[in-house]
Parts: structure tokens; sequence; C-alpha cells
């Protein structure tokens, strides 16, 4: 399935990782029912299928954390698939191992209701994103960590939903940057409904509507529901050869972001597809890595 490309872009880049260079910190552990994780130089702890929400048992994440850590900081992810497919396992652990293990972030990578048999269609996954940052947010003192800021990426349809709901509900602006791997930003463009099938398919099983000028296609896209107010730094990668995407979708969503003054940076590789290999994978890597440095510090 093309949306689980991102799975194997960052599968791709696991041997690369161990490159970049880390940041350390200090101390205070979690308890919790855990698994022992491992890097190559210091160690993580995994709590696994945690729920964050009572509504629906698809509202579970994984949450990994550093052994030694105070008021540490949370990057949260959003899968791919389509909407009706993937998991929050496919974050893969080397990058865990440089996030965590090395730079002492809190990852947490997070499911989310898919729609299945005209179930579940938008606005269900904004509704659980906001019962997410609600469950971490509430969670925060007693785990020791900032329960006030977040960093936000997503893969693809993840990609949409972290911007989604960045610059459309997050009423209290604990998004602090977004990070885009190839993810839809306009669902009433052309070249994701009348010139793609396959695309238009998936939009119209999100939405519930096949008619692009429906005001929900509108309320549901990140590229109209910024403005100056709601904008936060974005980095922006993909491919311009992407069948699913349109290149597109990122190039405008890039130019209105800096129409707004708004921190943005567009990675553009023209050979790749819906995800990245080899050393374009390990381009995204090092990159977004500098822009977490710049823009949501580990400490």
């Amino acid at each position: 399935m093309i949306f689980n490309k991102i799975r194997i872009f960052i599968l791709g880049i696991t041997c690369l990782i161990s490159q970049v260079q880390a940041q350390t910190s200090k101390s205070n552990p979690v308890t919790k029912s855990e698994i022992s994780g491992n890097s190559s130089t210091s160690s993580y702890r995994r709590l696994l299928n945690i729920s964050y929400s009572q509504d629906d048992n698809e509202d579970i994440m994984d949450a990994y954390i550093p052994s030694n850590y105070e008021n540490a900081k949370v990057i949260v992810y959003l899968h791919g698939g389509g909407w009706t497919g993937g998991d929050k396992s496919e974050f893969p652990e080397k990058l865990i191992d440089e996030l965590v293990g090395k730079r002492r972030y809190i990852v947490v990578s997070a499911n989310y209701r898919l729609i299945k048999d005209g179930k579940n269609r938008f606005p269900s996954q904004m509704e659980d994103v906001s019962k997410l940052f609600s469950f971490l947010t509430a969670t925060a003192a007693r785990y020791h960590f900032n329960g006030n800021e977040f960093a936000l990426m997503g893969g693809s349809a993840g990609a949409y939903l972290a911007m989604l709901y960045a610059y459309g509900y997050d009423s209290a602006k604990q998004i602090k940057t977004v990070v885009d791997f190839w993810g839809p930003t306009d669902l009433a463009d052309k070249e994701v409904r009348e010139d793609n099938g396959d695309a238009n398919a998936k939009v119209v099983n999100l939405l519930g509507s096949p008619d692009p000028r429906a005001q929900i296609c509108f309320d549901a896209s990140p590229y109209y529901r910024v403005t100056k107010e709601t904008g936060v730094p974005t980095i922006l990668f993909h491919g311009g050869q992407d069948p699913l995407v349109a290149v597109s979708q990122a190039d405008k969503m890039y130019k209105k972001l800096l129409s707004l003054n708004i921190p943005a940076q567009y990675e553009y590789y023209p050979k790749e597809k819906h995800g990245m290999s080899g050393a374009a994978a390990l381009d995204v890597i090092v990159k977004t890595l500098a822009w977490l440095d710049k823009y949501f510090p580990a400490y």
C-alpha cells in the first residue's frame, strides 16, 4: 500500500542514524509496565498500548521515555495509511534511539480511529488527536515532562492530520512545530481530486462527500485553516514524482506559510515518489533533526 512508504523510508535510514551527533541530559524515571529499549549509547523505556481515551479501543499510543530525564519535551508522531490503515508501530527503533536514547526527547507514536464501513469519518481523527493532547497535558506533572509544548510530525495521512490539528484545532497553542512527511494539504485541489482517482477515493472516504467544492473540503484542509495566528514553524518534505499526493500540495502550503511570515522550510526531491529512499531518506532525517534543534530543542 502506497501510504506504507513512510515505513520504508524510515527503515532505509536506520543504519545511518548513528552518524548524527547526540545531545544528553538527566533525571527522573517513569514507572509503569515497561519494556527496556537500548541504543548503542543509552537506554529508554517503552510503554506500549496506553489508552489515551476510554471512548474507543483504537485510541492507544506507545511512549518511548529516556531512562534519565526531567521536564523532557515530547514529540508526537501520527502514522500514515490513507485514514483506513497503518499503525503506530511504523515509527522505527533506530530513530527512537536517536531522539529518545541520545537526545532525551520523549516520543509518542499514536493510533487514531480508522475509517471502516463508512464509520469514523472526519472529524473523528481530529477528535482523537485532541483527546491525545488532553491526556498528555493531564499526565505531564505526574511523569515530569513538559506538557505545554509539543512537536507534531506525521507521515502522509498522518502528516495531514498533524498540520490540520496544529493550524486548525490547537486552541491552547501547544504545538510549537510541525514536521510534514509528504502529506496532503488542500482537499479541494483538483490535483488530488478530479485529476487523481486514487487520491480522490481516499478523500471522499475521509470526508463522506464526493463534491470537491463542498464546505467540508475547505474546513478539513490545512491550507485553508492556517492563519498568521494559528501557523507554527513547519518543515515540509515531498517527492517530485509522488503519484498519490501531488507535489503542488507542498508547494502551495509552503508559499502560504511564507506569505503569513510563518517560519517554513521546504525540501523537494525531484526523483522521489511517495516516500524516500537511499540518500534522500538520510537527507530527510538529517534535516528533520536540524529543524528540531532550531525550533524544538530538547533542552
